[in-house]
């Protein structure tokens, strides 16, 4: 892997390279992470699935990105979609631990139905149990076992009370995997910081959505913290101006 800004370098530990930006929680919350792959026409999923547009450069990039947060964030549909399991501990474990985290980051799953179907893998395997977050007025009433039910929002999960809650158990960064509609309720309320984007060097059509989606549109500036190559995938890092 081979990157070309912002200075050019040969890549031989990416986790370590990624790890050593630099990334200030922001007051009352944290740092928040996002990870896409995208085909060159803006496909996120073949077949309903990203794993159809990854290869070993976006594993590699979906490996390294997981190293770096406290807290991997997922929309249960996507969770369920793509059969989450627990985060595990990598080949970065003994770097995290040595940053004072936790071997592998933390499972939460936002559910706005706060419904869990009893087949999830990720309901199972070692580690905390992942968080569950819902809507208070959808306060559940069966739960499997295997998730820590935490209320945010009245009708709607509140995603900035949920980032506060997570700060307040010391989360000081979380990442985001999907899918779309959480990305973009994210984008939407000014809450992404730094956006990791691979692109598949695929075209794809059909009738497929975005990277993310929201009832309304909301533009925000974005610098371009990193760009890398690996044979014809490229690997970018973007981050909302002003915050590079």
């Amino acid at each position: 892997m081979h990157q070309l800004l912002p200075d050019e370098l040969q890549v031989d530990r990416l986790d370590t390279l990624l790890a050593a930006d630099e990334r200030p929680a922001p007051p009352g919350r944290p740092w928040v992470m996002a990870n896409m792959v995208t085909s060159v026409d803006g496909a996120i999923a073949v077949d309903g699935r990203s794993g159809g547009l990854g290869g070993a450069p976006d594993r590699a990039m979906f490996a390294a990105v997981r190293s770096l947060p406290d807290v991997v964030l997922v929309g249960a549909g996507t969770a369920r979609t793509e059969r989450y399991r627990r985060p595990a501990p990598g080949p970065a474990a003994d770097e995290r631990v040595a940053r004072g985290q936790s071997p592998a980051p933390r499972l939460a799953v936002v559910s706005r139905r706060g419904e869990l179907p009893d087949d999830q893998p990720f309901l199972e395997g070692a580690g905390p149990d992942p968080l569950l977050f819902h809507p208070a007025a959808r306060t559940p009433a069966e739960l499997p076992p295997g998730v820590e039910p935490r209320p945010v929002g009245t009708a709607e999960v509140d995603l900035a009370e949920l980032l506060a809650a997570l700060a307040a158990d010391g989360a000081r960064t979380v990442l985001c995997e999907g899918g779309p509609t959480l990305l973009g309720s994210l984008h939407h309320a000014d809450l992404v910081d730094e956006l990791f984007v691979t692109i598949s060097p695929h075209l794809v059509g059909g009738p497929g959505g975005r990277m993310l989606t929201s009832a309304v549109e909301h533009l925000t500036d974005l610098t371009l913290h990193r760009l890398l190559v690996d044979g014809d995938v490229m690997l970018a890092t973007y981050r909302r101006t002003g915050r590079t």
